[in-house]
């Protein structure tokens, strides 16, 4: 059994994910480990490297088989990057803070820069946790709960930070403009920011990421779920997304500037016909994809990341990019039925 296995199986056996999940991304990360193994049996190996000396003769170097060892780095630092994260980039919460939390009621005020960290913990017994989480982007200094039948919430203040943490159910909240950062985890649902102003690093599990109408920064990352991205004309700023198990779209509008680079292992990279700066290479079983976007002026990077997965890069401008993504993905997987009855 493999490192990666071990840690899939070891976030089911501790309730972090539900069993569907793990089984998800196992199958994700055995079939990139199958495209790894064609590529490394000897008959394949002796023609790869008697193509790749053809090609390179003549040049002054020879590549060889590298790609066996990027496919390995792939696999270890996307299962990294989905699974296990970096304490740095998302904030653990200590429970013992909200012993004597107020319930949030209806709205509160937050000043300007206030760090907004909403999590919603998996439960020990049940090893279950459900709902989605919706963060609407709005003008003013009013943070505001939506709708009815809403979770119970506890609310903890702490030098300019606000913690908000309930254990089921679906929320919607109001994210006031004076919000400076967002830092967001939950388990076995999915997440859509609209037009948020803050930076964000958002994180679930076994669920779809929803990014609409990007303006700063933001790191993504979920385990068998879609992420979906939106840029606004003013986005400016280093950007990661990861997804294991799950496609990637990424919208770009016409003004933007950066130096996109796309990785896949196991799925395929697609880039609308009418975006310049492409460069693709890789390995069989393997694709890159760099996008140079940047008309040679200082630019930033947003990386992308999927295993088991497609990306799609396009420009639509004010079409209803995952409607017509979902729609595209229903006729392929009923293709695939028909063919395999």
């Amino acid at each position: 059994m493999s490192e990666e296995q071990r840690e899939i199986l070891q976030m089911v056996s501790d309730g972090k994910i539900s069993a569907d999940d793990g089984a998800k991304l196992l199958e994700a990360l055995e079939k990139g480990n199958q495209k790894r193994r064609e590529i490394e049996s000897p008959a394949r190996r002796v023609k790869e490297k008697k193509r790749m000396m053809r090609e390179n003769i003549g040049s002054g170097h020879i590549t060889g088989l590298d790609g066996l060892r990027d496919i390995g780095r792939m696999v270890r630092g996307i299962v990294k990057d989905s699974v296990s994260g970096n304490d740095d980039e998302f904030v653990e919460i200590d429970e013992d803070i909200f012993e004597d939390a107020e319930l949030l009621e209806g709205s509160i005020e937050l000043e300007e820069g206030t760090k907004l960290v909403l999590k919603r913990p998996v439960h020990r017994r049940s090893r279950k946790s459900g709902g989605d989480l919706v963060l609407n982007g709005v003008e003013g200094s009013i943070l505001e709960v939506i709708g009815d039948n809403t979770p119970n919430i506890r609310l903890y203040r702490d030098n300019g930070t606000v913690y908000l943490k309930w254990d089921k159910g679906d929320l919607s909240l109001n994210i006031p403009e004076t919000v400076g950062n967002i830092k967001a985890s939950i388990t076995g649902g999915n997440i859509t920011l609209n037009s948020i102003s803050a930076t964000t690093d958002i994180k679930t599990m076994g669920g779809d990421i929803s990014l609409n109408e990007v303006s700063r920064a933001f790191r993504s990352k979920t385990m068998g779920g879609n992420i979906l991205i939106r840029l606004t004309d003013d986005w400016n700023e280093d950007s990661k997304v990861t997804t294991m198990g799950g496609n990637i779209i990424l919208d770009i509008c016409e003004s933007t500037k950066a130096e996109i680079s796309a990785k896949t292992m196991g799925g395929e990279i697609s880039v609308q016909d009418d975006i310049s700066g492409l460069t693709e290479s890789g390995h069989p079983g393997s694709s890159r994809v760099n996008i140079d976007l940047t008309d040679g002026d200082e630019s930033p990077e947003l990386r992308i990341k999927t295993m088991g997965g497609n990306i799609s890069i396009v420009r639509s401008g004010k079409e209803p990019v995952k409607e017509k993504y979902v729609e595209e993905e229903k006729q392929q997987k009923n293709e695939e039925m028909r063919e395999n009855e």
